[in-house]
């Protein structure tokens, strides 16, 4: 049976409620889903305490899932976008991209505010904004597969909302951020330990390895092919590893 004939005769015999949540997640995407089952808990924040057969539902494991497949499709487009470019230059245009800053502003513009189902007093303030566009691809992912959850991302998210040309020239001083970040606890230090392989070694691999150090404890090794961009590459890294905790966290 053709799907679209299929989805019409489903839709026949749903409520009312479940057909406008339907049509309003055709109207997101911009392709009829196959099911809603996954939209529904991609919009569902732990702060709902929505229960269901005595389990707790909550979009945390799409979030998980969504943010994988977010990092995977995002790194092939641009590995096709720049068949020239270094790992370095790729790695900073995806930073620019995939970041809790720019996530929470692609949910707002999307106005999936409207969706979540919380308990949260402003949410367009609050990360849940973000993780719930996370969730959202794994919800596509599931239910459509990979090509489609590409296709949603590159055409409706990539080509509408980043212009890769400022993309290309924006300079972000990752060790400034980590610096910032850190002088908030006056109790907390940083320290960048840079290293050098031998010069005389002809590679073509990044020679400069920096490691951070947050109170003595370490956290995360950057390399690059100068001092300035393996410190940067290595502050970069421990700003995700701090954010990826929710909330800045130190040893």
């Amino acid at each position: 049976m053709n799907f679209l004939l299929y989805q019409h005769i489903k839709l026949l015999f749903c409520s009312q409620t479940e057909k406008e949540f339907f049509l309003k997640i055709k109207h997101l995407l911009g392709f009829p889903p196959h099911s809603t089952f996954y939209y529904k808990k991609a919009f569902t924040h732990k702060s709902a305490n929505c229960i269901v057969d005595g389990t707790k539902i909550c979009n945390e494991r799409l979030e998980y899932l969504g943010d994988s497949i977010l990092d995977s499709i995002i790194a092939d487009h641009l590995f096709h976008l720049y068949p020239d470019k270094s790992e370095g230059f790729l790695t900073q245009i995806k930073s620019r991209i995939v970041n809790r800053k720019s996530l929470n502003k692609i949910a707002i513009s999307l106005h999936l505010d409207a969706f979540i189902d919380c308990n949260i007093c402003n949410v367009k303030k609050n990360d849940a904004m973000g993780n719930a566009f996370e969730a959202l691809i794994g919800a596509i992912y599931l239910d459509k597969g990979y090509k489609a959850t590409r296709y949603f991302l590159v055409q409706k998210i990539l080509n509408n909302f980043f212009d890769f040309t400022f993309l290309e020239k924006v300079d972000i001083n990752y060790k400034s951020k980590l610096l910032e970040i850190v002088q908030k606890n006056r109790d907390t230090f940083v320290k960048f330990n840079t290293e050098c392989e031998d010069e005389n070694v002809i590679t073509s691999e990044p020679k400069f390895i920096t490691t951070v150090f947050i109170n003595e404890q370490q956290m995360a090794q950057g390399k690059g092919y100068t001092k300035k961009d393996s410190e940067q590459h290595a502050a970069q890294l421990t700003i995700k590893m701090l954010l990826d905790k929710k909330k800045p966290s130190f040893p």
